[in-house]
């Protein structure tokens, strides 16, 4: 037994030695993960060179388009017939594909051969051949003489321009037909084909094996985007994104990419991996420096690779007693195949033996076993290359679609693939590793590529079928030129018929007379108080003409039972909150609803009808002033003068007619879509009088009641009609407005679905659902800037899973809806201005039109289409559109484009809520013993007990370190009739070989800067108390003892960490001859000091500037870190780190995540590194990064001053969120970064800073949220009152987010009424504040104590007190001293305690006898 296990170690041991001998000798061609990343990411270089047009001329791997835009999605269907040549043999097949339910493929075929003089001979020959070979099939077949259609499988490069088109590059695979290279291979095709005659096809598709490969598996899973080949030649396609592919025209959709990649390497990008051997059979191949990494990797060369690795370690005498046979010097002799049978696990070395026998060499055993590995090596490279690749094309397709993980299938063919033992599994585990963000199946194309090119074709026949259909259905809702113009002259009939008497009562467009007689000129000046009904919110405003101030309050109305109740409880809430509950303004009421008038003011303006979807009770023909006023006296709080009843309509035009005095046209195009205009009075004669103009509201939704449009409604606008509250009635209104125009495009894709054109035939719930499909989708999925991902992204939002092709109908089902939409508002303008014009009598008119509404000013090609159809249909007139608010349609929908991509830093009240539940958790593990070492927020006690009281005085010194800037101030507080503070202050420079140095150099650098602020103050002799500002997280055990936890805000003294500060300062200030620190706070602590000398409610203080906290006053009794339950302590929460646990992981964002990798303290401070200005700027440059290199921003370009981090601060987000020059800011700040932006992407700029901004205040207004609940809990009130004292340049500076966070604040926590107060000076004075407090509880304590101190006895009093009581006790015993003692020593007649021997008497028994028996002082009784 011994001898076997010697004879097992020694072959062992004979084998490790072959093998490491094999091993130093190839070495080049093992290849660690982290070179094969390299070789990944340079084919991914590659790649990009091949798609642009700009490098495509030169790059290696050409990336050629095969305008194939779709893979199979089982609804295929026929008979196909395919042809394959790419190789010695040539293949025909016939395919029935059909979709009966179970998607089957039945195939039949024939393998041909091709002489190798029809393979080197004429181009002509070649394609005859072919052509003849597939007239023997169909004869042999009995294939009917019906035209069949044909997919072609050329496995050569090809250019292509259209599918059924190839012009061949070049040959490989040892084709050399003359005459072919350069011409179109299909055309070669067909005109082999005319001359061989009796064979009816349609060539449709050309395809290569590599794109039959993916077709063909792509049949089967529909996860299929990439094919591989690995067989005795290589490649690779996969579907492309068409926005990324600038050698076709057009951006929408994918279209498959062939990249050729046998090519890689071709331009030196291998260079460093090509070994002498690859070079060996480079240069005896037949296209010498050509596909090299074909060379490197396909089963072609392998065998001849090994060949020449086994002849060199022969000769160097390595292998076989260095012998070499004739086999082994002739190339060609080493198959790959032999190389497969050499790898088989069992039977491997055997093969190996036999293969070297063939080859006439006389192997060992060591040779055998060396020879196998060196076979184990280049295959193992081969697959490790193709992985390489591969993974670089997964990445590309992962990062293209914006994915955090990718699943994905690749189909593979090939003889390596398909017959080596160990090739797939090394390639699939290879793969794997190199991406593992991707989820990845191999499936094996059982059918070859030939199946492939049928796919292709069936795809192609699929497509034009639906592609018809489709067209078919969108064409009934495209206009004509001459659709238009009837339009425009029957609108302009209603008109008229509206503004006859005879006519009014039966007309489908009312023309109703507003009573507006002009237009504002300029010179209106006031104060006004406005109301704004028309949608689903409502608006309440204050109007300061002239000033420009307006404000503003938005709130949703409640439809039913009371809305103007309703309305007046808003109106309340606003005067409330503006303070003017007791003025009384003049009120415009814009109610934006058909009405009849009979004057403008204080008459009676009767609601005609609801529309957009309101129907509250009981208001139709009733007037609505009256129930306005009739609610105003219900709730007889305030009173108000109604001077004016418009429509929103009128009101847009007047709002415009301010800044443009040539707006005399008002057009909303929004949930609604009304026009205004003003009309000579003597064409009105509703009203009368014939002097001057008027406005006329035409209500214009009902134009088409009489059927005059039912020539160019569809049935889709009917379904709508069917569907509505007012069915038959604003007909206009639902072929054009906001509120209806998602809803059509939702019958649409139902109709398209229902014939198995759109989501797979598959009608789900949520489409079935009315309203699902809203109309601000349209303006987010035509945006010209929106990718079909985001495309695909919203439709998944609305429970629509939708494929790219899918994705690509339902933007062009928007885009003709939308379009018919303006097209309509234009043809109706046309009339009105054509009517305007010809009232006057001009021969050509100059007007504005003053327009508002979301469809007009959110959707990118309303606007447009709507002016062009106006220009067409009313030559003779000049109109511009100018909107009633500041703001561009295609800035607006770039807004509502990055309202989807930001929408994670959106959060609604119930996330916020969720937060600030989170925050009180972490609030109470900071605070408890047990849990307190885990707890990211940490709580730390302060031991600062009070708050100022107000009768603080004295003189003080206060430092403040916390910045690169330290500051030192001497704070005089009296306490005279009223108490004031005075302040004098220097600011001194903390260098950054200071701040990065040692501990020593930092303190003694603030022990100089105080010595010289003393020195100037002439303070040196008076000895005054110091208080120390330190805002970095500290755990104090003493007012005046403070160890630093860790450092903030890029400060990195060493030496400090762990140490009391108190005494590294103290120590430093020592020899100075200054008094040793008092008190040390942080900043936050600092500020509520500060705010609590103004308004002794303020028990809370927060820092929102370069970095973020908070402190509170918190009971003792809940404080496990520190000892006594009695009173309160100000806990320093350091809430700058909550979420570092994980807890915010679900509302962090990819920007937050790249913030903290770039920071000096990554997984730290995560909350801080959300919402504080040392990082908000940062997070806004990263956002606009990304937005610019997707496309969405600066038409794609990126600066090297934008990519540099640091250069967008948090000052810039300031500045363009300024409401008047916010956008010049914009446009000033990215010039600055060598941006040069467009007006839109000014407005997208702002609109970012505002989301980033907004996030911050919501943020720190839920953490400040749980603080104040957490205050309310521990007072046990109903209701909080409290003040919150906040310091720091964010709060300060930005000019929205002080509003922001008050507003949130108080909507979170609704049952506490919150006064923020601003530290005017900053957190500098509470140091002092402290102090003072110290030092009036220390001088409070020292007169209680001196009070306290007369009731204090030593032992010499004690004694005395002893000696006189034993007098007085003698005394009161004598009988003749007892009258006159003051101890009088009654006796009670008591003679014995009890000794537990007696009589037993119950307690009752006794107290009875006691009762009996009257007491007196001579005697226990009588």
């Amino acid at each position: 037994m011994f001898a076997v296990h010697l004879l097992s170690f020694y072959f062992s041991k004979l084998q490790e030695d072959q093998i490491k001998k094999v091993d130093r000798f190839l070495y080049a061609m093992r290849l660690s993960d982290e070179q094969l990343m390299d070789i990944s990411a340079r084919f991914h270089a590659e790649m990009e060179k091949g798609l642009s047009s700009e490098s495509n001329a030169t790059a290696a791997v050409k990336m050629l388009p095969t305008h194939v835009f779709s893979t199979p999605d089982g609804s295929e269907e026929g008979e196909f017939l395919a042809l394959d040549l790419g190789g010695s043999k040539f293949k025909v097949l016939r395919v029935k594909v059909s979709d009966n339910g179970k998607r089957s493929v039945e195939m039949e075929s024939e393998t041909y051969p091709i002489p190798d003089e029809v393979m080197n001979g004429r181009g002509t020959d070649l394609f005859v051949h072919v052509a003849e070979s597939l007239k023997d099939f169909i004869q042999r077949k009995h294939i009917n003489q019906k035209r069949k259609p044909l997919g072609f499988t050329f496995s050569f490069p090809c250019g292509q321009s259209k599918v059924d088109e190839g012009v061949l590059l070049s040959w490989s695979k040892n084709y050399k037909a003359r005459g072919v290279v350069g011409t179109n291979v299909v055309e070669s095709l067909r005109h082999a084909i005319d001359s061989v005659g009796e064979v009816d096809v349609d060539v449709l598709a050309l395809v290569n094996d590599t794109v039959g490969t993916m077709m063909t598996c792509g049949y089967d899973d529909q996860h299929c985007e990439v094919g591989v080949i690995v067989g005795t030649g290589t490649n690779a396609c996969y579907m492309e994104e068409m926005r990324h592919i600038d050698l076709v025209e057009g951006d929408e959709g994918r279209m498959c990419i062939n990249t050729e990649w046998g090519a890689f390497g071709d331009d030196g990008a291998l260079d460093d991996f090509i070994t002498q051997f690859d070079r060996e059979i480079d240069a005896a191949s037949t296209n010498p420096g050509k596909q090299l990494f074909e060379k490197m990797v396909s089963g072609m060369y392998m065998g001849e690779m090994v060949r020449l690795i086994l002849l060199k370690m022969a000769k160097e005498g390595l292998l076989f007693d260095g012998k070499v046979s004739d086999a082994l010097r002739t190339k060609g002799k080493f198959h790959t195949k032999h190389i497969t049978l050499i790898e088989q696990y069992k039977e491997g070395l055997k093969n190996t033996k036999d293969i070297l026998l063939e080859l006439g060499l006389s192997p060992s055993e060591d040779d055998c076993v060396a020879v196998q590995h060196v076979c184990t090596i280049v295959s193992f490279r081969s697959a490790n290359l193709c992985a390489a690749a591969l993974a670089a094309v997964l990445n590309r397709v992962r990062r293209s679609r914006k994915l955090k993980r990718l699943r994905i299938t690749v189909g593979v063919d090939g003889t390596v693939y398909r017959m080596h033992p160990q090739y797939p599994k090394r390639l699939h585990k290879v793969v794997r590793r190199l991406v593992p963000e991707c989820h990845v199946r191999f499936v094996l194309s059982e059918s070859g590529s030939s199946k492939g090119a049928a796919m292709v074709t069936a795809v192609a026949q699929r497509r034009a079928a639906q592609r018809k259909e489709i067209d078919d259905t969108l064409a009934l809702l495209s206009l004509s030129p001459e659709n238009l113009q009837q339009v425009r002259d029957q609108m302009r009939v209603e008109l008229e018929r509206g503004l006859r008497k005879d006519s009014h009562s039966t007309a489908c467009v009312k023309m109703l007379p507003s009573f507006v007689y002009r237009t504002p000129n300029g010179t209106e000046r006031g104060k006004f108080l406005a109301l704004d009904l028309g949608g689903t919110n409502f608006r309440v405003l204050v109007v300061k003409i002239r000033s420009g101030i307006r404000k503003s309050e938005v709130r949703s109305p409640t439809l039913l039972p009371s809305l103007f109740d309703h309305i007046v409880q808003c109106i309340s809430d606003f005067l409330d909150y503006m303070g003017m509950k007791n003025t009384r303004l003049p009120l415009g009421f814009t109610f934006s609803f058909p009405c009849r008038q009979t004057g403008i003011d204080k008459v009676k303006v009767h609601l005609v009808s609801w529309t957009k979807g309101f129907k509250a009770t009981d208001c139709e023909g009733n007037d609505v002033v009256d129930m306005l006023r009739e609610a105003i006296k219900r709730r007889n709080e305030f009173d108000l003068d109604i001077v004016a009843v418009v429509n929103d309509t009128v009101g847009t035009m007047m709002t415009c007619a301010y800044e443009d005095p040539k707006c005399e046209i008002g057009l909303i195009a929004g949930t609604g879509s009304n026009v205004c205009y003003m009309e000579e009075m003597r064409n009105i004669e509703t009203v009368e009088g014939d002097e001057g103009r008027m406005c006329i509201n035409t209500e214009w939704g009902g134009f088409g009641e009489n059927d005059c449009m039912e020539n160019i409604r569809t049935r889709f606008d009917r379904e709508v009609d069917e569907g509505s509250l007012n069915k038959g009635k604003q007909r206009f209104e639902k072929m054009t407005s906001g509120m209806y125009l998602g809803e059509i495009v939702r019958q649409i894709l139902i109709d398209l679905t229902s014939r198995g054109l759109l989501f797979r035939g598959r009608i789900t719930e949520p489409l079935k659902t009315r309203g699902i499909f809203e109309t601000k989708f349209l303006s987010q999925i035509e945006s010209d800037r929106l990718a079909l991902l985001q495309v695909r992204s919203i439709l998944q939002h609305l429970g629509l899973d939708s494929t790219c092709d899918d994705s690509i109908i339902v933007k062009e089902v928007c885009g003709v809806v939308s379009r018919r939409a303006a097209q309509l508002c234009g043809a109706g303008m046309a009339a009105v201005v054509d009517k305007i014009r010809e009232n006057r009598g001009l021969s050509h008119l100059q007007i504005t039109v003053g327009v508002d509404g979301t469809l007009y000013k959110l959707h990118p090609h309303f606007s447009g289409i709507l002016q062009n159809t106006v220009k067409t249909l009313a030559p003779e007139c000049d109109v511009e559109f100018v909107l009633s608010e500041d703001g561009s349609g295609k800035g607006a929908a770039l807004i509502t484009a990055i309202d989807k991509y930001l929408y994670a830093m959106r959060f609604s009240d119930e996330t916020l809520l969720d937060i600030m539940n989170r925050f009180k958790i972490e609030l109470v593990n900071g605070l408890g013993r047990d849990t307190n070492p885990t707890a990211t927020v940490k709580m730390l006690p302060t031991f600062v007990r009070s708050i100022p009281d107000g009768s603080e005085k004295g003189d003080f010194i206060a430092l403040d370190l916390g910045g690169s800037a330290f500051r030192i101030l001497r704070v005089k507080v009296s306490d005279e009739k009223k108490q004031t503070v005075q302040m004098e202050s220097q600011v001194y420079d903390t260098p950054e070989d200071i701040i990065h140095g040692s501990g020593t150099q930092l303190f003694d650098h603030v022990a100089e800067c105080l010595g010289d602020f003393i020195e100037k103050q002439n303070i040196k002799d008076k000895k005054l108390p110091v208080g120390f500002t330190f805002s970095f997280p500290c755990a104090q055990t003493k007012l005046n003892e403070s160890y630093l936890l860790n450092w903030t805000k890029r400060f990195k003294a060493s030496g400090v960490e762990g140490m009391d500060v108190v005494a590294l300062l103290n120590k430093a200030i020592k020899k100075r001859g200054v008094p040793d620190i008092m008190a040390v706070v942080n900043d936050t602590v600092g500020t509520m000091m500060t705010c609590g000398f103004d308004d002794q409610r303020c028990e809370v203080g927060i820092i929102i500037g370069t970095g973020t906290n908070a402190c509170y006053m918190e009971e003792m009794r809940h404080i496990d870190l520190v000892e006594g339950d009695e009173g309160r302590m100000c806990i320093n929460t350091e809430w700058g780190a909550f979420g570092d646990d994980g807890m915010l992981e679900d509302i962090r964002t990819e920007f937050d995540r790249e913030i903290d990798r770039g920071s000096l303290n990554p997984g730290k401070q995560l909350f801080e590194k959300m919402v504080s200005g040392m990082y908000m700027g940062e997070l806004v440059r990263l956002i606009l990064v990304k937005m610019a290199k997707e496309g969405f921003l600066f038409e794609g370009r990126i600066t090297p001053e934008l990519l540099t981090k640091g250069t967008f601060e948090t000052k810039h987000v300031s500045a363009i969120e300024k409401s008047k020059d916010g956008l010049t800011k914009a446009k000033e700040i990215l010039a600055r970064l060598g941006v040069e932006p467009s007006t839109d992407d000014c407005i997208a700029v702002q609109h970012v800073c505002n989301i980033v901004s907004h996030r911050s205040a919501n943020l720190i207004a839920a953490t400040l949220g749980g603080i104040l609940s957490r205050i309310k809990d521990n007072k046990g009130n109903p209701r909080l009152r409290t003040t919150v004292g906040i310091d720091g340049s964010l709060y300060k500076m930005h000019p929205q987010y002080s509003r922001r966070l008050h507003k949130t604040v108080r909507r979170l926590v609704p049952e506490s009424d919150v006064r923020f107060l601003l530290s005017e000076s900053g957190s500098s004075k509470g140091a002092a504040m402290v102090t003072a407090v110290a030092y009036r509880l220390a001088d409070q304590r020292r007169q209680i104590t001196e009070t306290l101190a007369e009731f204090n006895l030593n032992n010499d009093q004690l004694l005395e007190v002893k000696k006189r009581m034993k007098t007085e006790i003698q005394n009161g015993l004598g009988r003749k001293t007892h009258d006159s003692a003051t101890v009088k020593m009654w006796p009670t007649y008591v003679r014995s305690t009890p000794d537990g021997s007696g009589m037993k008497i119950s307690a009752g028994a006794f107290l009875c006898q006691a009762l009996i028996l009257p007491i007196d002082h001579n005697g226990l009784g009588r």
